[in-house]
């Protein structure tokens, strides 16, 4: 082949070959570049927490190319990094009331981090105390006795707790007994008692807690009488008297007594007409009953001698 044809051969071959690296060159200039993310808010809710609250995030980001955005995340307690907490989610472990919480969020789309964003702070505040328990002492109560209420409260923040309360009687409320006791007199057989206790730590009030109602329960009668334990006459008589809390009749009768003896089951009034045969110590036991069950008894043991 003459060399005029071989050079012009190689002539056009080279010039293809540069015809060919400059359309590529301008492909890759042409191609779009990826954008970083963006975030453009971050919310922490609630925004008034306090130690036991759970807290969650509104992220508002932007992707110039449409792509999905994920987050990193990392919590800040006054200024300071979380360890280990960096989930979206915070619970209140290990915080204390006047923490400030914050936020760092980072965005992605998988290609490039976007810029970190750093929340608002939120502030945690007093948590609110919280009844567990409440009772009234005691639990079999009668009209002579004092109520008492009792409370078992839990405060977060380990505040001390006080109480007011707000006394019922049969479904109402009795407006003037604001104190932890309810003396006797302010109710009576049959009445149905209960108390509602509302808690606060000097900053916040918490939710009220009622008790289960207690009934005045029927008092058994009491004997206030004393007998004399010796006789040495021929006739034996002891007035019994007693007092009954709820006024109700009594019913006298003689439970042990030496043959004779009687008591009168209305007034309570014993006679007995001793014989000879009636010298030595004889066991006395007298029931008072107030014909509802309730009932009390006094024992004693009568002397007699002759002179």
């Amino acid at each position: 082949m003459p060399p005029r044809v071989i050079a012009l051969i190689l002539t056009l071959l080279f010039s293809a070959g540069s015809f060919s690296c400059g359309r590529q060159e301008v492909t890759e200039r042409n191609l779009p570049k990826n954008s970083r993310p963006q975030i453009v808010s971050v919310k922490i809710l609630p925004e008034n927490p306090n130690k036991e609250s759970v807290f969650n995030l509104v992220i508002e980001s932007y992707d110039p190319d449409h792509e999905r955005v994920a987050y990193r995340y990392q919590w800040l307690k006054n200024g300071e990094e979380m360890e280990g907490e960096n989930k979206e989610v915070l619970r209140g472990t290990n915080l204390k009331k006047g923490d400030l919480i914050r936020v760092k969020v980072t965005p992605s789309d998988g290609k490039m981090d976007g810029e970190p964003f750093l929340s608002a702070p939120v502030r945690i505040l007093n948590s609110p105390p919280v009844i567990q328990e409440i009772w009234i002492e005691p639990k079999l109560v009668y009209v002579n006795d004092n109520l008492k209420v009792h409370v078992k409260s839990n405060d977060a923040d380990g505040d001390p707790v006080h109480y007011t309360y707000r006394w019922e009687k049969n479904g109402i409320a009795l407006n003037e007994e604001r104190g932890e006791i309810l003396e006797r007199g302010r109710f009576k057989k049959g009445d149905s008692v209960a108390v509602t206790a509302v808690p606060n730590d000097g900053e916040t009030s918490g939710t009220l807690k009622k008790s289960e109602p207690i009934m005045i329960a029927n008092s058994p009668p009491i004997i206030t009488s004393s007998p004399a334990t010796e006789t040495d006459g021929n006739i034996y008589t002891y007035q019994v008297t007693t007092n009954h809390p709820d006024n109700d009749p009594i019913v006298f009768t003689l439970k042990t007594a030496p043959k004779g003896m009687e008591i009168d089951r209305e007034t309570g009034l014993i006679r007995w007409e001793i014989r000879k045969g009636d010298q030595g110590t004889h066991p006395i036991e007298i029931e008072a009953s107030d014909g509802e069950g309730a009932k009390c008894f006094q024992r004693y043991t009568l002397s007699v001698e002759f002179r």
